[in-house]
Formats: C-alpha cells, sequence, structure tokens
C-alpha cells in the first residue's frame, strides 16, 4: 500500500510539474498581443534543465516559437526573442521578428534590416512541381539557385510595419522558401 501512495505521488509530482512549466510558457505567449489566443502547444522541445524550443499554435494557422535559456526567454540576433509564422492553406505568407515585449524589431543582420517578410507565391503551380522534388528528398537535395525564375517574391517592412522600398523586386529560390515554411532556420 506504501508503495501505491509513493507511485501515486510521484505520478501526481511529474504531472503537476507538466501543469506549471506550461503554464510558465503561457507567460510569454500572453506578452504577444497579434498571436491569437487560445493557443496549444505544437512542438515542445525544451528539456528538463530549461533549455530549447518551443511552438505554439491556434485556430488562424498562427505560429508562435521562441526559445528558453534556463527556463527564461533567450534573445536571438538582433535581440529578436520570438517570431511569428503565419500561414494560409498551408503556405508561409508572413514572418514577424518580434523583441522580448511583443513588439517589431528589424534586425540589421537580415539582408535590408526588416521586421516583416510577406511571401508571395506568383507561380504556385511550378512551386508545387519543386516542392515535391524538395520533399521526396527530405530536404536534403542541392538544388539550383531557381530565383530568377520568380516564383516566390518577397517584401520586407519595418519595425513600424512599413514596406521597405526597394529598386527591384527580390525573389527567393524554392528551397529558401520550403526551408522558411518549416521554420529550419532561426535568428
Amino acid at each position: 500500500m506504501k508503495s501505491f501512495f509513493s507511485l501515486f505521488f510521484g505520478l501526481f509530482l511529474c504531472v503537476s510539474s507538466f501543469a506549471q512549466s506550461s503554464q510558465n510558457y503561457q507567460f510569454y505567449v500572453n506578452r504577444i498581443k497579434q498571436f491569437s489566443k487560445p493557443a496549444r502547444i505544437l512542438r515542445n522541445d525544451i528539456n528538463t534543465q530549461g533549455n530549447g524550443s518551443i511552438e505554439f499554435t491556434n485556430a488562424k494557422n498562427q505560429i508562435l516559437r521562441f526559445r528558453l535559456q534556463d527556463n527564461k526567454l533567450q534573445l536571438g540576433s538582433c535581440r529578436i526573442a520570438f517570431e511569428i509564422y503565419y500561414y494560409e492553406n498551408n503556405y508561409l505568407r508572413r514572418v514577424e521578428s518580434l523583441d522580448s515585449n511583443g513588439n517589431l524589431i528589424g534586425c540589421n543582420l537580415k539582408l535590408n534590416g526588416e521586421a516583416v517578410t510577406e511571401y508571395i507565391l506568383e507561380k504556385p503551380t511550378l512551386y508545387l512541381k519543386k516542392k515535391k522534388v524538395i520533399d521526396d528528398a527530405e530536404g536534403n537535395i542541392d538544388m539550383k539557385d531557381d530565383s530568377n525564375e520568380k516564383i516566390i517574391r518577397v517584401e520586407y517592412f519595418d519595425s513600424n510595419n512599413k514596406p521597405i522600398m526597394l529598386l527591384k523586386p527580390v525573389y527567393i529560390s524554392s528551397k529558401t522558401y520550403w526551408q522558411n515554411n518549416i521554420r529550419m532556420a532561426w535568428p
């Protein structure tokens, strides 16, 4: 009987510890006004020491992600703490970089110092063909840069959400878009 209570108590501590850590993460989610609530955990790679990354998603097809170190918010390059990914029909449409208070933050390490990147699929059928090749190789394929085929155009916005004017349109490769779509890189 004593071992039953020990097992029950151990299980209770484990469950309450998970619930408490989940609530701690929710504290960070609540900082981000532009991220729709309620949200659920999509991916949790935080270890027992409180180090790693976590992603939340919601009914609006947004994904909020951030990293922790010792259970504290970890700032990335240019003091970027959070990123919100906006999807439409399973395709990435927009990425916002935010500081620890949830404000848009530009980054001089990025190509144009942008805080926001928007993706426009100008040739969706052609992208789907290239995506299939990338998917079949699980991303492990060297492809020639196809940005000159003008398949995916990007637009950049500053920390005030104002467009960054460029001399000519900017196109990215299908592979780069595919990597961004699955959130491979961190700032």
